[in-house]
C-alpha cells in the first residue's frame, strides 16, 4: 500500500537499517511438521559455533534475520534472490546438530545463543559486532514483538490503527508475550508524530521511553 510504502521510506531515511528480523512463526505454523533430515553422524562440536562465511558476508548489504531458537524453518531459501540480500537464522544450543548441519551445506549463515530459546540481547550485539548492524527493522510477528519489548530491545514503534474491532481471546495481538509481573519495566511510549490517511487509517510513530538501545549504540525498530 501507498501507506506502507511511505513508512518503509520514513524508517530508511532515518535509521539505514542494516537488516529485518523476522520470528519462525511467520513462515512456519506452531502445528506444521518439520521437515526431517539426515542424521550428523560427525562431531558436532564445531556446529555450535557461529557460522559466517566469508564469501556471503563480504557480498551481502542487507540481512532477513530469521529467529529459529528450535531449527524449524529447514527450506533453505537463502533470499539471495533479491541482490545484496541474504538470510541469516539465529539460533539455540538446544536445536538438533543436522539441522546446522544442513545450513552450513546450504551455505546459509548462522548465529548460536541461548540454551532453550535463542538469546536475543546476544544475537543484536553479534550482528552489530560481527556484522555491522546499528539498526534493524522488527518484523515480528506478536511473539517475537512481545520477547524484544519485554527484554527492553525496542527503540521505536511505527504502528498503523485499522477502523475496525475485533473480539476474541485467542485472537492475535501487537505483542504476544508473558504476563506482566510486580517485577515487570512498563514499556511507557513517547508520541512522536501522528498521521491521518483518509481511508481511516492512524500511523503512530512512538519512542519508546525504557529505551533498549545497546551500549554500542545499536538501534531496532519495530
Amino acid at each position: 500500500s501507498s501507506l506502507e510504502k511511505k513508512i518503509s521510506k520514513t524508517i530508511k531515511a532515518d535509521w539505514h537499517q542494516g537488516g529485518k528480523l523476522y520470528g519462525s512463526w511467520t513462515f512456519v505454523r506452531k502445528n506444521d511438521p518439520v521437515i526431517q533430515l539426515p542424521a550428523f553422524t560427525g562431531n558436532p562440536q564445531e556446529l555450535y559455533e557461529d557460522f559466517l562465511p566469508e564469501e556471503i558476508v563480504s557480498k551481502t548489504q542487507h540481512w532477513s534475520i530469521l529467529i529459529d531458537g528450535q531449527g524449524r524453518y529447514r527450506t533453505g531459501y537463502k533470499g539471495a534472490d533479491t541482490p545484496g540480500n541474504h538470510v541469516l537464522h539465529v539460533v539455540s544450543s538446544s536445536v538438533p546438530a543436522e539441522y546446522l548441519a544442513f545450513l552450513r551445506s546450504e551455505r546459509i549463515p548462522y548465529l548460536v545463543g541461548g540454551q532453550k530459546h535463542a538469546d536475543l540481547p546476544d544475537a543484536l550485539a553479534k550482528l552489530r559486532s560481527k556484522l555491522g548492524l546499528s539498526a534493524i527493522l522488527l518484523m515480528g510477528g506478536g511473539t517475537l514483538n512481545g520477547a524484544m519489548i519485554r527484554e527492553n530491545l525496542v527503540d521505536e514503534i511505527h504502528l498503523v490503527v485499522l477502523p475496525a474491532l475485533f473480539g476474541g481471546y485467542r485472537t492475535p495481538t501487537l505483542v504476544d508475550c508473558d504476563e506482566l509481573t510486580s517485577e515487570t519495566a512498563l514499556p511507557f511510549l513517547d508520541l512522536l508524530s501522528i498521521e491521518t490517511e483518509q481511508s481511516g487509517l492512524l500511523w503512530l510513530h512512538y519512542k519508546v521511553r525504557s529505551s533498549g538501545t545497546n551500549d554500542d549504540g545499536q538501534k531496532t525498530i519495530a
